[in-house]
């Protein structure tokens, strides 16, 4: 049985590797895919999306354009071309039009495609998913599973000495995501996480023969974005959104993701952007009841904590050509 899967993302290199996935796997119903504003504009990541979608034979899949503006105040952040490229890809799709056309709006495509079997993974800042909950909270709650690449449980950031890129971007709407009415416990997919599932030199060795027509067209995005996109695992290379969509499809991916309080801080200071995980209830019950009321803020959501490296490792070799 196949499950339905909806995409937000921004259209970067490691979206691009996820999306390839999603789009040739056969448990997978890839039925549409919507944009944000993040890495690039929510323009260019639909440009992006639609060329991987039309190289991996998939022109089908619908693409819609969303939010490039935030829904609160946010921080300023570097502009992720360093890592990504100016066009997202790495620099190699400046000048390339998609023989596809992008729609505009993303609610609206949301709004027909989630049918109560439909799960979304988010791949970047959580602007459109604020939008679908504020907007159409019916629709909201009927989406079978949401699976979020942002975060960071154990704290550290990216973006921001604890903020993680994707929530750093549009803090606001991560609080608003966080505290909507989802039919069941969302699954947080961190740095944790995303840090632990990576690739070494083995990998990229297999890519640049280029055996497959996915390894083909991520060779290049993935080699420009390997320097600094392995910033914090040197010299290996997490590969983000890729294990993110991994988490979703594979159930024995992420091997601990217990369901944990979770709160995002969103304002201006030291600690803007980042998530708050409350770890206090295991410990309390470990100590026989003890326990303390989480404050506001907090809602219930699945953290994953622990991953299986080696199946993240088969599945990149297996979409490399292995």
């Amino acid at each position: 049985m196949t499950r339905r899967l909806i995409i937000d993302t921004d259209g970067g290199i490691d979206d691009a590797v996820a999306i390839w996935w999603a789009a040739s796997d056969p448990r997978i119903d890839l039925v549409g895919v919507t944009t944000v504003g993040g890495v690039v504009s929510a323009e260019d990541a639909a440009r992006n999306v639609l060329l991987v979608l039309e190289a991996a034979g998939r022109p089908d899949v619908p693409v819609a354009i969303g939010a490039n503006d935030r829904l609160g105040p946010s921080p300023e952040l570097r502009p992720a071309d360093f890592i990504h490229g100016s066009d997202g890809l790495g620099n190699t799709v400046r000048g390339r039009v998609p023989a596809g056309t992008p729609l505009h709006g993303a609610i609206p495509l949301l709004d027909r495609l989630i049918d109560g079997m439909t799960s979304i993974v988010s791949l970047g800042p959580l602007t459109n998913l604020a939008r679908l909950a504020l907007e159409l909270p019916r629709q909201a709650a009927a989406v079978d599973q949401l699976v979020i690449m942002g975060g960071a449980a154990a704290g550290g950031g990216n973006a921001l000495p604890d903020g993680e890129a994707n929530i750093a971007h549009d803090p606001s709407a991560a609080a608003v995501v966080v505290g909507a009415g989802w039919a069941n416990p969302p699954l947080m997919i961190g740095l944790d996480v995303t840090h632990a599932a990576t690739l070494d030199d083995s990998d990229f060795a297999l890519l640049a023969e280029k055996r497959t027509p996915a390894a083909a067209f991520l060779d290049a995005p993935l080699r420009f974005y390997r320097p600094f996109g392995a910033t914090f695992t040197a010299p290996a290379c997490p590969c983000h959104d890729f294990a993110t969509v991994l988490a979703f499809i594979e159930s024995s991916f992420v091997t601990d993701a217990p369901i944990l309080p979770l709160a995002i801080a969103t304002a201006p200071g030291p600690a803007w952007g980042s998530t708050i995980v409350d770890f206090r209830a295991p410990a309390f019950a470990r100590s026989g009841g003890s326990e303390q009321a989480s404050p506001d803020g907090f809602a219930d959501w699945r953290i994953g904590l622990g991953v299986d490296r080696a199946l993240f490792r088969r599945r990149a070799r297996q979409l490399f050509g292995d």
